[in-house]
């Protein structure tokens, strides 16, 4: 793995992921790769799969079709047959992050997409039209679906998240949604001196971050470091905040971290989790191309890290 970003595993059993230029549909059950799209002209850094019992297998990657000019593009493929079906594209402009609508019935090929700095706009990406498009006053870095009510989205911004409550695929979201402010897990000077004195990872077990509606020091703002904002399928009010070096479990109905998964000095940095559906279990995706499995185990919490063992 490259570049790009592993999708979910789908009903069919089936994981695509994007290397260098190209995108593999692979089958997990027997690791056989059974679909190599190739159309791309510079590195895969993004792969979205609409893994849907009875409608047509797609995948979605998004790459850089021109480095030099920065020219951006969603590529829809029909895995089946291998070949391209739409491209979509905001005026040369780069796409910071995508997701298909998988939780409604209106339309299967309902894509949301967002384009920096701070725009989501909503595709049809079986014809490349554009639905309707809505901006925001943060610039967005990623965005995730509440899998418990498909009307909240969260949006991960530079200074923060906000929690939108009335999205529908039928029009742009009225409101600018609440905003919240969260303090990065490198920012506490208590943090830093608890690091220290007994390792950093009981140092993070310690930590404990307040979501709030007042914005915090200029010092403590800042989730650029920040990878991915997920909710947690599992579980419902619960989030991850996923950094370099550790994943952050966030409770929103008391809004405060209630877990740490860090990583050990010599551990090779996170670039992507995938949050289980059925327990509490994470897929994470290192930046050696790795993949390792963390659970919670009964009596354990999230902070029990497992082998690191791919």
């Amino acid at each position: 793995v490259d570049d790009a970003l592993c999708s979910p595993r789908g009903w069919q059993g089936l994981i695509a992921y994007g290397c260098h230029s190209l995108v593999l549909v692979v089958d997990a059950n027997s690791a056989q790769t059974l679909q190599v799209l190739e159309r791309h002209k510079a590195n895969v850094v993004k792969v979205r799969c609409s893994w849907v019992l009875y409608f047509p297998l797609k995948v979605l990657d998004l790459k850089l079709q021109s480095l030099a000019l920065g020219e951006w593009k969603i590529i829809v493929w029909d895995v089946a047959t291998g070949a391209a079906r739409c491209e979509i594209q905001e005026h040369s402009k780069p796409i910071q992050d995508m997701q298909w609508l998988w939780n409604q019935d209106a339309s299967r090929d309902l894509l949301l997409a967002v384009h920096p700095p701070n725009y989501i706009v909503l595709w049809n990406a079986d014809t490349g039209t554009k639905l309707w498009k809505k901006s925001y006053a943060e610039n967005i870095l990623s965005f995730s679906f509440d899998p418990f009510d498909p009307s909240h989205l969260a949006l991960l911004t530079s200074e923060g998240i906000v929690f939108i409550s009335d999205f529908s695929p039928s029009k742009a979201p009225a409101s600018s949604g609440k905003k919240v402010y969260i303090s990065s897990p490198h920012s506490s000077p208590s943090h830093n001196k608890l690091a220290a004195a007994t390792g950093a990872k009981k140092a993070l077990d310690k930590v404990k971050i307040l979501i709030s509606n007042e914005k915090p020091s200029a010092e403590s703002v800042t989730l650029n470091d920040c990878l991915q904002l997920s909710y947690l399928p599992s579980k419902r009010n619960y989030m991850l905040l996923l950094y370099p070096r550790e994943i952050l479990i966030l409770d929103l109905e008391v809004n405060q971290t209630v877990g740490v998964i860090a990583i050990e000095r010599t551990g090779v940095p996170f670039i992507q989790v995938i949050p289980c559906f059925q327990r509490d279990g994470l897929f994470c995706l290192h930046e050696n191309g790795c993949i390792t499995l963390r659970v919670r185990r009964s009596n354990c919490s999230f902070t029990a890290t497992p082998n690191e063992e791919p």
